[in-house]
């Protein structure tokens, strides 16, 4: 026999790997953003709450985006951004509060705030790629709190 053929399969699993490393490395970022957007709306959504709280008690509603400076002044719209938590400001689109029938006790109090939130992983760019520039990178998020007047 001049020369004998062995078959191994010791590489094979080195193929799998690599062929399976970019779909984990691509779902593991998008769980990392999914999870810090959905902590993002969670602060929008309780700063919205707190904005509600501050104006049922009878404090004057502020203007955006004079108001939102990330310190709290007095007013809804400054209390709403104080209390967005680690949430950029410039992330912050809009803050608005609206008395839908008056301002009498009983009466309800409308805070909304909009919010735009940009992905952090490489994910966007990928998705941006496959989508053929479909994918905007961002989310825009809306928090909404009705309360009534005291």
């Amino acid at each position: 026999m001049l020369g004998r053929i062995v078959k191994t399969e010791r590489s094979q699993s080195l193929v799998e790997f690599a062929l399976a490393l970019p779909v984990l490395l691509l779902l593991m970022l998008a769980i990392i953003d999914f999870g810090m957007g959905f902590r993002a709306y969670i602060q929008l959504t309780n700063a919205t709450r707190e904005g509600a709280r501050y104006a049922v008690v009878g404090n004057p509603p502020g203007a955006y985006p004079t108001n939102c400076t990330g310190t709290d002044s007095g007013n809804v719209v400054s209390r709403v951004c104080a209390t967005a938590g680690n949430l950029s400001m410039s992330g912050m689109e809009n803050v608005s509060v609206a008395y839908p029938e008056g301002q009498l006790s009983g009466d309800s109090v409308v805070v909304s705030a909009n919010y735009r939130y940009d992905l952090i992983t490489p994910v966007s760019g990928i998705l941006t790629l496959v989508t053929g520039g479909s994918f905007p990178g961002y989310f825009d998020m809306t928090s909404t709190t009705d309360m009534r007047l005291e």
